[in-house]
């Protein structure tokens, strides 16, 4: 198994029990990544919580927040191979984020697939304990 990357300090990932996340790359230059108990992600996905200003030019694009723009994950989430998620962002509990998609900044219900680019909720997930 390959180990993750970072970019910024490492010490802003934080991780619930049962956590696997393969080689995924963290940016945590503009804020905090929470990963909860039982979630998981397929290979190269990317968690950037990481901008800059695109009204500003030249050098100006350098600056960029430290803060303020956090990733949730909440318990049980599956993330696919390729995605790309955005902060700010929180994603519910027992939601799949499709392969190859792309979370924009925002809020993501539990329970859902997620696909596509930008990423859009394609299905309630029907669960085999709700029957």
């Amino acid at each position: 198994m390959r180990t993750p990357s970072y970019w910024g300090d490492p010490s802003r990932v934080h991780l619930g029990n049962m956590v696997a996340v393969n080689n995924a790359h963290f940016n945590l230059s503009s804020g905090e990544i929470y990963i909860n108990d039982h979630s998981f992600f397929g290979n190269n996905v990317c968690l950037i919580t990481g901008t800059h200003q695109i009204q500003e030019r030249r050098v100006g694009r350098f600056k960029y927040p430290s803060s303020g723009r956090d990733i949730r994950i909440g318990k049980g989430v599956w993330v696919g191979t390729n995605a790309t998620i955005l902060g700010p962002c929180t994603i519910g509990d027992d939601a799949v984020i499709a392969a190859g998609s792309v979370l924009l900044p925002g809020e993501y219900e539990g329970g859902k697939v997620y696909g596509g680019v930008p990423a859009r909720a394609l299905k309630d997930i029907d669960f085999a304990d709700r029957k």
